[in-house]
């Protein structure tokens, strides 16, 4: 989820014909959404990432705890709106909102019973 974020706002410098390429300083937003996305283990991220945009991965009880305790609901439907707005998941933009309230359900239910 980090490098999505990076990498897109990465995309946004200027084109040579602005004059020299030199990397705009984070928005407050850009830079909330940046800290978000970090608050995850690589692993964790990469499963919620699937789980969400793709469909294909369940997340386990360890990230679903860092989902719910380090990210928390605001920053996961921040993110998660961001990269909906971007050009490669717009197109699927329902379903993936869809799987990220799903995945933000299923892992609340799930630790709920656990305890």
């Amino acid at each position: 989820l980090n490098l999505l974020i990076h990498t897109s706002l990465s995309s946004e410098t200027p084109q040579p014909s602005q004059g020299p390429s030199t990397p705009k300083p984070l928005s407050a937003y850009e830079k909330y959404l940046s800290d978000c996305a970090s608050k995850f283990k690589p692993r964790c991220g990469e499963q919620i990432f699937f789980g969400v945009f793709v469909g294909n991965q369940t997340v386990t009880n360890r990230c679903c705890l860092s989902l719910l305790n380090d990210m928390g609901k605001a920053c996961h439907t921040d993110v998660t709106k961001f990269a909906v707005s971007l050009p490669t998941f717009k197109q699927n933009q329902t379903q993936i909102l869809k799987r990220s309230e799903k995945v933000w359900n299923d892992c609340s239910s799930h630790l709920i019973n656990l305890h």
